[in-house]
């Protein structure tokens, strides 16, 4: 008996199974699924980091009050100027939503010496309203190492439920208190 060669032409592909598809499409959901965690969270630069850039335009919403300040203080290492605290229900920056209202701390952190310094400004920062309360601050984009002789600028936000009155608040830092008040 004699074959007859076969060209490939006439060859004939082999079709996948039903469930070789299913599993393989299955494979493709779950590869998706994983990348999805990966991916910048909405809301979101559109850059291709999902960084924000590094000077953002910060918009204020329903801007209630603002107070110029030139306070300053020691807090281990670093000088703490405070700036101008504001009142408003919304900063375009601020991501966590939190109270009412919002009350926002600009400062310059100075780091007065030759070597990196850290603090723990989650800890260390508090508010305190008028009747007394003690608010923990929300947002901090200080960052908390700050290099040898270097400057940064940041704010604190703090969340409040009421209107307050700036000048009558008092920032704590660690054992020193910063009236914002006259």
């Amino acid at each position: 008996m004699v074959e007859t060669p076969v060209t490939p032409t006439q060859q004939k592909r082999p079709r996948l199974s039903g469930r070789a598809k299913t599993i393989i499409a299955i494979v493709i959901i779950a590869l998706a699924v994983v990348l999805a965690f990966f991916a910048p969270p909405e809301g979101d630069s559109t850059n291709t980091t999902g960084d924000l850039p590094n000077t953002p335009t910060v918009s204020v919403t329903n801007q209630l009050s603002v107070l110029p300040l030139n306070r300053q203080a020691m807090l281990g290492a670093v000088q703490l100027t405070l700036t101008q605290v504001t009142l408003a229900t919304k900063f375009s920056d601020d991501r966590r939503p939190g109270g009412v209202y919002v009350v926002r701390v600009l400062a310059l952190a100075h780091n007065t010496q030759s070597t990196v310094v850290g603090v723990n400004y989650a800890n260390l920062v508090r508010l305190q309203l008028p009747d007394g309360t003690i608010v923990a601050p929300k947002l901090i984009s200080v960052a908390p190492a700050s290099l040898p002789k270097s400057t940064q600028s940041g704010f604190f936000d703090f969340p409040v439920s009421t209107v307050v009155n700036l000048s009558q608040l008092t920032l704590h830092l660690g054992n020193t208190s910063i009236s914002f008040g006259s």
